[in-house]
């Protein structure tokens, strides 16, 4: 079960990265499906993360809880500091730009939605461990 999730983060970030590089899903002002902008450094982000989660889902299973305790620490980070300074941290516009004000107006909770929803989620995910059978030792106690 780990692993199938792994793969679908996997699937996620990466199909997030090819849909920001496909002609037409983008706007003339650079807006992906008309919609929001997606920052280079973003798009690196995306691109990394699903690498990694293809690198642990294949080659290193063990690790799957860590990756998505990281993922989902880091995202929901870059949501909280999306909310309350209207900045990314994942972009690093948080460094580039200085914290902004707090915006929690409809359009930036839309915006960083996704974040919180996959960011709770891949926590939930990296502690309870779904599928996962328990150890003797958490039989035996």
């Amino acid at each position: 079960m780990l692993r199938k999730l792994a793969w679908w983060y996997t699937a996620g970030f990466l199909g997030i990265f090819i849909i920001c590089h496909t002609p037409g899903l983008s706007d003339a002002e650079g807006r992906l499906l008309g919609l929001f902008r997606i920052d280079p450094i973003d798009d690196f982000v995306h691109l990394l993360s699903g690498l990694a989660g293809a690198w642990v889902a294949w080659r290193a299973p063990r690790h799957i809880p860590a990756y998505f305790l990281v993922i989902g620490v880091l995202y929901e980070l870059d949501a909280v500091v999306g909310m309350t300074m209207s900045r990314g941290l994942l972009d690093l516009s948080v460094f580039r730009l200085g914290p902004g004000s707090p915006d929690f107006g409809l359009t930036n909770w839309a915006l960083n939605m996704p974040h919180i929803l996959l960011a709770t989620l891949a926590l939930w995910i990296g502690v309870r461990k779904p599928g996962e059978r328990p150890g003797l030792a958490t039989m035996a106690g």
